[in-house]
């Protein structure tokens, strides 16, 4: 394919800074190979070229078309590297140097992490909260993880980062934990995969004499997927420039979605610019991968965004690019609706072709289940299928109970299966006494209810006692065997109270959500397969293993984050409704998230297919209202306009939904003489009360999270809470100052 206008300004740059500014699809490694090979070419010292990629998948790449390109030339090419690959050397010679101690190179993986950080936070919290998070680890933990995370992520401190987080107070006690974790990692000489950037950076920037050394030894230095650098990404590039040479950087502020690693669009736009000053800026606009419509309800979607980045560029479809079939689908049913369409199209195109794109992992658990009863096989970006998940194991002690399976446990699944049984969900039991508990009944392997009955201890609440003895009964009933799996399921949940439970003890809402719609998914399918709970778990392990199984070719679940930079032919996003975009977790340990983040979010989704993209969507938006986001797509007026381009139409009447600036620099810039005819979009004239039942008045209540006004009036008002359904009345007066209206 020949390169455009565009691509070759770029592989023309002369000298100076450089940004570009490349959409999705827009063929930016073809672009930066060739340029890289032509700056070669024009007698550029290999050893002085860096090229630094995002991630180690990106460089091996980027290598590769880099040696394909020069194969015949003979050129000896510049080295390209991950920044982390860049830390780890710029760490050795430092150490080498005398200006950094020696450090352990076997570096410090999760698991050997989250034991010193459990208790370092234990011993940092007061009695009732030291409980708490010695009873629920992964509460606390990953939160803990993820701010460690973050504050290595720049160069602010400990506490500034914490202030910027959003957490609660009740985790101030992170900002120590970090600090001793810091102080016995310089002890022990032991490094993580962050600090292979934190800990020369950090020295670096603290001794501006060592920093001299490692600047302006490079004549150019060239970075990619600039706007999923962060701020000590940023500073490391500062300082190796040193005020010499150039850098050119691509990316694209619209595809920024990870800012709980620290990264930010303005480290693009603002912060490139006032790093290196004169900078001369490039678009690759066209992509190659996808048609018109799509490229229309991008530009519309991220064009209505309240923080308008001033580097962004419109998306063009290239001339030759097939049409993109885009679709609502709208169901109530989201998983069935997925898995009907991933059936008729299974009968035209390999299921690989094929992906489904979810904001959280738990809009995924009901459509895995749907797939492994249908046999139609998947694969799955995540360390565990919905039938693997934590919060399912209680189940399957149940149901190995019923089956006779459990008295073939070994000592060790015994002793786990009741530990599950005693703390999932969590009573509130103390660790000490749960243990006793598990020591006393883990030779027991059958008359399970009865021996938990007689080994509850005096020392427990009545509540707790009485929970136990609940459990106690639904064990009896398991091993007796003469019932359904889904009264076995259905009664766990009741009496342990589960989905409050998991409320309770998820450290966010994200959590929450994604524990609580994988079980309710899980009690919906037992309940469709009608088993005998004899038969159950021997089904679902079945199913299990005919996946394990299965080929290669095998429809992609997946997350949008893990999605980026990937492509498929045919690509389904489901929930795409108010409660899931934008997401805002409501949570005791959850950093909040913005609307703008959100909407890239949903943009690189999106932007991920290439024949067919089907946005699934709600049917019945009274209880279930749509993506607010839904409404910026202008899609009848995309639509249209799709249609008469690809049909060389001479005229098309569209409305003031679409952006007639926006659409106009559409229409020039693919050199189409398409005459539009602009109208106003028609008035609403329907009743207050139809319209409020069809165009929700969004708000967010300061404790309940985000939910729907379904009536009011000037001393009521009625709203719909997303977050558990439930439906509250408020005195007008007296709720105003803790709501934020939305819409």
């Amino acid at each position: 394919m020949p390169l455009t206008d565009e691509q070759q300004a770029i592989i023309r740059h002369p000298d100076g800074h450089a940004r570009i500014v490349a959409v999705a699809g827009s063929g930016k490694t073809a672009t930066l190979t060739a340029y890289v090979s032509r700056r070669l070419r024009d007698g550029v010292n290999p050893r002085r070229l860096l090229v630094l990629m995002y991630n180690k998948a990106a460089q091996q790449d980027f290598s590769r078309r880099l040696q394909q390109q020069n194969r015949a030339s003979g050129l000896s090419l510049p080295e390209v590297r991950t920044f982390h690959s860049l830390g780890y050397r710029i760490y050795q010679r430092l150490v080498s140097d005398g200006d950094l101690p020696p450090f352990d190179r076997n570096l410090m993986n999760d698991a050997q992490v989250e034991p010193m950080v459990w208790r370092l936070l234990r011993e940092l919290a007061d009695d009732e909260q030291a409980e708490d998070i010695l009873n629920r680890k992964k509460k606390w933990v990953e939160p803990a993880l993820s701010y460690f995370e973050l504050v290595k992520s720049n160069l602010a401190s400990p506490t500034a980062v914490f202030e910027q987080s959003g957490l609660p107070s009740q985790c101030r006690i992170f900002i120590e934990a970090f600090e001793r974790f810091e102080a016995w990692r310089s002890d022990h000489r032991r490094v993580t995969f962050a600090d292979l950037l934190y800990d020369p950076v950090r020295c670096l920037n603290g001794d501006p004499a060592i920093a001299t050394r490692f600047a302006g030894h490079m004549e150019e230095i060239l970075v990619d997927e600039f706007q999923d650098i962060n701020p000590i990404q940023q500073r490391l590039l500062e300082i190796l420039h040193g005020d010499r040479g150039q850098v050119m950087a691509v990316g694209d502020p619209d595809q920024t979605i990870y800012e709980f690693r620290g990264s930010e669009p303005a480290l693009l736009t603002e912060g490139f610019t006032e790093a290196f000053n004169d900078v001369r800026d490039y678009q690759l606009s066209w992509t190659f991968r996808y048609g018109h419509h799509l490229s229309l309800l991008a530009n519309q979607l991220m064009g209505a965004a309240d923080d308008p980045v001033a580097v962004r560029t419109l998306c063009l479809s290239y001339p030759d690019t097939p049409m993109t079939r885009v679709e609502q689908v709208r169901s109530d049913d989201c998983a069935s609706a997925a898995l009907g369409l991933i059936q008729q199209w299974r009968q035209q195109r390999p299921l690989a072709d094929i992906a489904v794109l979810n904001r959280l992992w738990a809009n995924s658990a009901r459509l895995e289940l749907l797939l492994l009863a249908a046999d139609v096989p998947y694969h799955l970006d995540h360390h565990q299928t919905v039938l693997e998940r934590y919060e399912l194991q209680g189940f399957w002690v149940l149901l190995d109970l019923a089956s006779g399976t459990f008295t073939q446990y070994d000592n060790e699944t015994r002793r786990q299966a009741w530990r599950t049984l005693l703390t999932q969900p969590y009573l509130k039991i103390r660790k000490v006494v749960v243990d006793d508990l598990v020591e006393r009944l883990k030779g027991v392997s059958t008359e399970a209810g009865r021996h938990l009955r007689n080994a509850i201890p005096e020392s427990l609440s009545a509540f707790q006692a009485d929970q136990l003895l609940e459990r106690a009964r639904l064990l009896d009933k398991a091993e007796r065997a003469r019932c359904m799996a889904t009264e076995l399921v259905s009664g766990w949940i009741r009496v342990t109270d589960y989905y409050n439970a998991l409320k309770d003890s998820a450290f966010s809402a994200q959590q929450v959500d994604d524990q609580i719609a994988t079980v309710k998914a899980f009690a919906q399918f037992v309940a469709a397969q009608d088993w005998p709970a004899a038969e159950a778990g021997d089904r679902l392990r079945q199913l299990q293993q005919h996946r394990a199984g299965r080929g290669q070719d095998g429809v992609h679940i997946t997350s949008i984050h893990k999605a980026k930079g990937r492509e498929w032919p045919v690509v389904l996003i489901p929930e795409l409704n108010a409660r899931f975009f934008p997401y805002h977790p409501e949570g005791d340990l959850s950093r909040p998230t913005s609307d703008a983040s959100e909407r890239r979010l949903l943009y690189v989704a999106m932007t991920r297919a290439r024949e067919q993209l089907v946005l699934l969507t709600p049917a019945d938006r009274s209880d279930n209202p749509d993506s607010p986001f839904l409404a910026d797509l202008a899609w009848d007026d995309c639509l249209a306009l799709s249609q008469a381009i690809n049909q060389n139409r001479s005229a098309v009447g569209l409305t003031r939904n679409l952006d007639p600036d926006r659409t106009e620099s559409y229409l020039r810039a693919i050199q189409c003489s398409l005459t539009i005819d602009w109208r106003d979009p028609p008035k609403d004239t329907r009743s207050p009360k139809d319209a409020l039942s069809d165009e929700p008045i969004r708000v967010r209540h300061a404790r309940f999270g985000a939910g729907r006004v379904l009536s009011q009036d000037e001393h009521r008002l009625t709203i719909r809470f997303l977050k558990d359904g439930d439906i509250r009345q408020f005195d007008r007066a007296t709720v105003a100052p803790l709501l934020e209206w939305l819409s």
